[in-house]
């Protein structure tokens, strides 16, 4: 079972006195077996596929569900699955438009869903490139087309209202922030927001979050684009999120993969760190290295209290012109046409990670 928890949920949560709602009498004298049953064990897994970003050639396409028909199975196995939708789903409203100032069809957010994304990911630096106009239309094709979404919002109360997912007893809380929007910013009066890297407002909702949940997880929209390497700035932010206490942080931006990392704190807190994530759906035909992206997951195991964040992993899939369209497969179905293969994933992620 997976699910948004609504603002009541959470509210009875907090307020719950014991697990079947019942007070304790504290005079209460029935004996009972004092021998204590292990607590139950519940895996899941989350996953994030990257950017979304329909370039001119790609938004064109009359239906986008056979280049996505390759990895539907692929995708659908994971219990939670979000997506960095790059590039706002406006064109009913705008047109379609490409690079540099995207607008795509709103009906890319019915693809996502047959495929099994659960919510996108809005923080990113094309979220206002049709200003606040573009913003507004972006809210309201979301609600039509019943796409969650995090990183961006309709209002402060939208923006104070927490992401938490409910996967089988674990919760995962959601958070994401971008380096900027491209020089594009809403009006001081609009009632949206856009979430920005800003250190102190970052750890305050980390702090306001990880009281209410499991795991936290942050997408950060951030680093060079078409470099490898994460910097020194990705490196430094990483450990700001470490020393916050964040499990879990998917990197976009740099439209190419960049390596994976694991961070512990000086409380032995770790944070699993997918530098960037690469382009899913996207062609940036200047750079092929774009063309190799994937899904990135980690697998979520709770005994009790006891949460463990582990075997990270990386399905790795490239876009592939067939008979004058562009698909998606699995990278390990492709790989004699791909521009890169298992190897080179392997050999960016790093060690620590399953590629496949």
């Amino acid at each position: 079972m997976k699910r948004l928890l609504t603002s009541l949920t959470l509210s009875m949560l907090l307020l719950a006195g014991c697990s079947d709602g019942k007070e304790l009498n504290n005079n209460d004298t029935t004996t009972s077996d004092t021998t204590e049953e292990a607590p139950p064990t519940v895996t899941t897994d989350i996953a994030m596929i990257g950017d979304i970003l329909l370039h001119r050639g790609i938004a064109l396409y009359d239906d986008y569900t056979p280049s996505f028909e390759p990895v539907k199975d692929m995708l659908t196995q994971y219990d939670y699955l979000i997506a960095n939708q790059e590039s706002a789903p406006i064109a009913n409203k705008f047109g379609v438009i490409g690079y540099p100032r995207f607008s795509s069809p709103p009906r890319i957010l019915d693809t996502l869903h047959y495929v099994g994304v659960d919510i996108v990911n809005l923080a990113n630096n094309h979220t206002v490139d049709w200003g606040e106009e573009g913003v507004q239309t972006l809210f309201e094709n979301l609600e039509k087309h019943d796409m969650p979404y995090f990183g961006a919002y309709k209002s402060d109360e939208d923006r104070y209202t927490p992401r938490i997912i409910d996967l089988n007893g674990i919760t995962v809380g959601l958070l994401g922030y971008t380096y900027d929007t491209n020089g594009f910013y809403l009006p001081k009066n609009s009632p949206y927001n856009v979430n920005y890297i800003v250190e102190n407002k970052m750890l305050t909702d980390i702090k306001n979050l990880e009281s209410l949940v499991d795991v936290v997880v942050v997408s950060m929209h951030w680093g060079p684009e078409y470099v490898t390497t994460e910097n020194e700035e990705q490196r430094r932010l990483a450990k700001v999120l470490n020393d916050a206490g964040v499990e879990i942080v998917f990197g976009s931006h740099p439209h190419i993969l960049q390596p994976y990392t694991l961070l512990t704190n000086d409380q032995g807190e770790e944070t699993h760190i997918f530098y960037s994530i690469g382009n899913f759906f996207a062609t940036i035909t200047s750079a092929p290295d774009t063309f190799i992206g994937g899904a990135a997951s980690l697998k979520i195991t709770k005994t009790g209290n006891n949460i463990d964040v582990h075997s990270p992993h990386f399905k790795a899939t490239s876009m592939i012109l067939e008979n004058g369209r562009y698909n998606i497969y699995p990278l390990a179905d492709v790989q004699q046409y791909a521009p890169r293969n298992l190897d080179w994933v392997r050999g960016v992620l790093g060690p620590d990670v399953t590629v496949e």
